[in-house]
């Protein structure tokens, strides 16, 4: 096989197992309270699915074109298109301040037009892991243009766009059995750093987000919560096949497109689905994750 298509694959699948997991997880959002089990898979996913999603883009985010005028443009008019979409099913109209899923768009633009230019500085990715633990100590520093989370999530950002070609291609050239066995590994280290954190932090919902902490030990919960994010992107890195899968190649392809339209779907459901029983939620948003990604990414 060529190898840009194997690396193209190789992408695609790790983008299409995010996106299946951020629908998922997007279905049971809503229904968190319901259950310490759905809680549980929540933030379970959310400790590490943006911060995946984010080392991925910025991975891809080198050439010339992603940050050229016609990419940011496009970047500012589906902002504007999908954020006043929800503004006005939702009832808020304030451009400042992006709905849902949508602030992803606004980080896009700001690490786009600045990661060429810092990238070239000694330690930056020091300096943006100390920019980001402090950011927790300013509750001025919240989702006001997504601010919160540009800082928050840049380090994942550039260590994505500081990835060679060449040392990612190196990783996907290993043995699969091998790296299969490392990747089971790292994430079953990964699982139990996430548990231990998960057991002793008072996670909220906001702590995945990056908002304001609500005490100091916060600042240590968000290292566990990088640390996390870390090994569990080694371990997706390790496991994605480098081979093309059918639906999940072509999910992750496409999965700009599921993740601008994905949101409102997610939302009616859970309004639907929340007095079933546990394990029919979970069944439900499984089925739906695979429905709607395989809707919003089909190629025909």
């Amino acid at each position: 096989m060529d190898q840009s298509k194997t690396r193209s694959a190789y992408w695609d699948n790790i983008k299409g197992i995010l996106m299946l997991l951020t629908v998922f997880a997007h279905v049971l959002y809503q229904l968190q309270d319901k259950s310490d089990i759905l809680n549980g898979i929540v933030d379970g996913i959310y400790m590490f699915h943006m911060p995946a999603f984010v080392f991925v883009s910025g991975f891809f985010g080198k050439s010339e074109r992603s940050h050229g005028f016609p990419a940011i443009i496009r970047l500012i008019f589906l902002y504007f298109v999908c954020n006043s979409i929800m503004g006005f099913i939702y009832g808020c109209h304030s451009l400042i301040t992006p709905m849902y899923s949508f602030w992803y768009l606004l980080a896009l633009i700001v690490w786009r037009l600045t990661t060429h230019h810092i990238a070239k500085f000694k330690e930056i990715r020091l300096i943006l892991f100390a920019l980001a633990l402090f950011a927790g100590f300013y509750g001025s520093i919240d989702n006001t243009f997504a601010v919160a989370r540009i800082i928050g999530f840049y380090p994942f950002y550039m260590i994505g766009y500081q990835l060679s070609t060449e040392k990612a291609a190196a990783l996907v050239q290993k043995p699969y059995g091998r790296r299969c066995v490392l990747g089971l590994a790292a994430a079953l280290v990964t699982g139990c750093i996430a548990f231990a954190a998960y057991r002793f932090f008072d996670y909220t919902d906001d702590s995945f987000i990056m908002a304001a902490y609500g005490h100091p030990i916060d600042a240590f919960g968000r290292i566990a919560i990088y640390a996390v994010a870390f090994g569990a992107i080694y371990a997706l890195r390790l496991l994605s096949p480098d081979r093309p899968l059918p639906l999940l190649t072509m999910i992750g392809r496409n999965s700009l497109w599921i993740f601008l339209l994905h949101r409102p779907f997610t939302l009616m459901l859970s309004d639907r689905i929340e007095k079933l029983p546990v394990p029919a939620v979970i069944a439900i948003a499984c089925a739906a994750a695979i429905l709607l990604c395989v809707l919003f990414g089909n190629e025909l």
